[in-house]
């Protein structure tokens, strides 16, 4: 029920990527058996994914100016502890493009601004599972994360070459916190190592800049947006045991 409450929800182009990373997470549970113990309490990850952002959704925009969402890659390592077979503490360093993007709906060419805003990732929270067969399990997620934002220099965009519109940045903050939640769906493989694909939404407690938008003749109509570097991730995790990393005594025979 929540996998397809979040699915109702998704931007129409992230639903389609959402039915491919499902389908992936089913063919790792062909080579998943069933296999429920943990050999180390410890283990090392990698994830990637993508993510959608965009300005302020409590904000108000000009008329005939919009925003939409921006879409962006993120990826990284995470280390993980297993308090026991249904909770873990997380935290690890990942990396984060997020951004967003402003349209002018009265131009015909060069309509958009597309801002890339680059980062880096720092999270700490906790891992909730529950298993609904002997090798698969549903999850949630929860915890805070400290977010480093890089390019922030105040600057000023223009659409391309025309020039008709603007975005003036006033930087606020390039580091700050957020909390995150996520669902998701996971299993363990025959050697205890464990997959996951979750949905997670990142908000930050405050602002990161402030955007003011300048278009009409001679760019003298101008309205405020915010960007708090909100967003939301679709994300393929995969975790390997310390047992897994260590040398068998098996080699040596």
């Amino acid at each position: 029920t929540a996998y397809l409450w979040v699915y109702y929800l998704c931007p129409p182009k992230m639903k389609r990527q959402l039915l491919f990373l499902t389908a992936l997470l089913s063919l790792c549970s062909v080579f998943a058996q069933n296999n429920n113990d943990r050999l180390k309490p410890w283990s090392v990850g990698i994830n990637g994914g993508f993510n959608f952002s965009k300005t302020y959704n409590n904000d108000t925009f000009a008329q005939n100016f919009s925003g939409r969402n921006k879409t962006g890659v993120h990826f990284g390592g995470l280390i993980t502890y297993d308090i026991n077979d249904n909770i873990s503490v997380n935290s690890g360093l990942g990396f984060i493009n997020k951004g967003y993007r402003i349209y002018n709906d009265t131009l015909k060419t060069d309509l958009k601004i597309s801002r890339n805003i680059p980062g880096i990732v720092v999270p700490i929270g906790l891992t909730f599972r529950q298993q609904f067969n002997a090798s698969r399990f549903i999850m949630e997620k929860m915890g805070v994360a400290m977010n480093y934002s890089f390019g922030h220099n105040n600057d000023t965009l223009y659409n391309g070459n025309a020039k008709k519109f603007r975005i003036v940045e006033n930087s606020i903050q390039n580091l700050y916190p957020m909390f995150y939640l996520g669902i998701g769906l996971g299993g363990n493989t025959a050697k205890g190592n464990r997959y996951e694909f979750g949905l997670n939404y990142q908000q930050p407690f405050g602002r990161e800049m402030e955007l003011s938008v300048s278009g009409g003749e001679f760019l003298n109509k101008s309205f405020l947006l915010n960007y708090r570097g909100g967003n939301l991730q679709a994300t393929f995790t995969y975790h390997f045991n310390f047992g897994n990393l260590e040398k068998s005594d098996d080699y040596f025979y």
